[in-house]
């Protein structure tokens, strides 16, 4: 009796435990990664982003607030700041980038962007309150090596903190290059894939180095697509990816055009640097003038149709009728048969870009 029931108890022990597994394989389980400012925790990283995991994430983000915590004169809580660039939340500590916060790791925490940037804004506002604790990481981290230098870079779109360490020279995002068009940008004509070159307008100084005007920026053609009928205007999406120094180094980069491309709007579809041929505002006002014709025709139609509908007493009533309807008629009509405008960008286009994320440069390829 009492082996029978050890036998059954030892059945419904391994049956448990066989589905205690497969409920256990079937859970994702979320492994936080820490970043940190010494023993104590700011925030934590719980998503990936682009081809990075969680963990990935978290180191690249603590070596940006450990560069940042050594080049930073003012490490107190008030240096910590979220900003936007192109229209994303980029935190920056003593003026040093630190991260950005994508959408779409926002979107999948329940919050949006900026929601999830002030919450390790305030997590690295917390971290820096102890600071005699702070003090002793920091040297931890500069150890017996040199302090880096640090200074600012200004230009005629603002001021931008830098600093250097050894023979690297550290660039945080946010930082304007004024540039010049190499390549004539069509719609018509490109397509994705295509090369585009400009180039860097204006030297961009930083202490003793600077980057010299000739330096080239280079990138290519993401998306375009020439206008149509039915209005649909051209399309061009272009993504800059590569600083090109003197001595032809390529230097990664990832920026954006801030503002117009020439006379050409950005799209609100939330990708960086799409722009298309014309506004709305436009297509209409330029189908209203087309359709002019279709305003007189209606006038004509609804002269007719409202004198037969009140037996010659409407007359009036029915030409104001279809003043109305042949006007909209005539406007659609138009927006119908046009061809959406193009893109069309001669080279010699003066543009400025701005950095999405920090660069990082060898003082050695950047000296004219």
């Amino acid at each position: 009796m009492t082996t029978a029931k050890v036998m059954t108890f030892s059945k419904i022990t391994k049956k448990s435990m066989t589905m205690l597994a497969v409920v256990c394989c079937s859970v994702n389980v979320v492994i936080a990664a820490p970043v940190k400012i010494g023993p104590k925790a700011a925030f934590d990283v719980t998503l990936g982003a682009g081809k990075m995991t969680a963990a990935q994430r978290a180191q690249a983000i603590q070596k940006n607030v450990d560069n940042a915590l050594v080049a930073a004169t003012d490490r107190s809580p008030n240096t910590v700041a979220v900003t936007l660039v192109n229209k994303q939340p980029v935190i920056t500590l003593g003026g040093f980038y630190i991260a950005s916060i994508d959408v779409a790791s926002a979107q999948k925490l329940g919050v949006t962007s900026t929601v999830l940037a002030q919450r390790w804004s305030n997590g690295l506002k917390g971290a820096l309150s102890n600071e005699a604790a702070v003090g002793n990481y920091v040297a931890q981290l500069v150890g017996s090596g040199q302090q880096p230098q640090t200074g600012i870079s200004q230009n005629e779109s603002g001021s931008y903190p830098y600093y250097r360490k050894g023979g690297v020279i550290y660039i945080p995002a946010g930082m304007t290059l004024p540039i010049v068009l190499n390549t004539a940008l069509s719609s018509q004509t490109c397509r994705a894939g295509d090369p585009v070159q400009a180039t860097l307008e204006r030297p961009i100084v930083l202490g003793n180095d600077s980057i010299p005007a000739n330096s080239l920026i280079l990138g290519q053609i993401a998306d375009a697509a020439p206008g149509t009928e039915m209005s649909h205007s051209g399309q061009m999406v272009l993504h800059f990816n590569t600083l090109q120094t003197p001595a032809g180094v390529n230097v990664p980069i990832s920026a954006h055009i801030i503002g117009r491309l020439g006379k050409y709007e950005a799209t609100n579809d939330g990708r960086t640097d799409s722009f298309h041929g014309e506004s709305t505002e436009h297509k209409i006002e330029d189908a209203a003038i087309r359709g002019a014709i279709g305003v007189g025709s209606g006038a004509i139609l609804g002269t007719v149709v409202g004198a037969i509908a009140s037996h010659g007493y409407g007359t009036g009533r029915g030409a104001v009728a279809g003043l109305t309807i042949g006007g909209a008629l005539g406007i659609a009509d138009s927006l119908m048969l046009r061809r959406g405008s193009d893109i069309n960008v001669q080279s010699g286009q003066a543009l400025t870009l701005q950095l999405d994320a920090p660069a990082q440069l060898n003082a050695s390829d950047v000296r004219d």
